[in-house]
């Protein structure tokens, strides 16, 4: 959706981390842990398969518990080990918000870390563009801050 009274916003994320890769893509991957990072709850039944390309899940926010409205998210691409691309759809009529995670690992002589970066894409009215930059800076670095504190010893 774009049009005169609807831009994309673009918010970027991204942190190194003194973890292991696979000690973060255990965190970030495992929708049973989706509540320690994302502040997001599974709602209904996920099932023991690995995430594929169009499969869909529903989640809700855990902050508004009961109040919080049901979300479809759509499995974009799957990079097991490496990046998740989601499209988030919020209600039938709105453009669905688009949202990325990625690892990468960090190789140093006697150390490895992980380098962390999430993208959001969603489309907001113009007159609200700098409230929701704003808005979605700071989530995408509370869920960075979330993930650190979960992996970091």
């Amino acid at each position: 959706m774009s049009d005169d009274k609807h831009r994309q916003l673009v918010c970027v994320a991204e942190r190194v981390l003194a973890a292991d890769p696979a000690r973060v893509w255990a965190l970030v991957a495992n929708p049973e842990r989706i509540g320690e990072w994302a502040g997001l709850a599974m709602v209904g039944y996920m099932g023991t398969e690995l995430p594929k390309t169009g499969q869909s899940v529903f989640v809700r926010s855990t902050r508004w518990r009961r109040l919080a409205k049901v979300r479809r998210v759509e499995v974009e691409a799957w990079d097991a080990g490496a990046r998740v691309s989601c499209l988030v759809h919020t209600d039938g009529s709105a453009a669905a918000a688009r949202f990325e995670l990625a690892i990468h690992p960090e190789v140093a002589r006697d150390a490895i870390a992980t380098t962390v970066r999430l993208v959001q894409r969603v489309n907001v009215p113009v007159v609200a563009h700098v409230l929701a930059r704003w808005w979605v800076e700071m989530e995408l670095n509370r869920k960075l801050d979330k993930i650190a504190q979960a992996v970091q010893p």
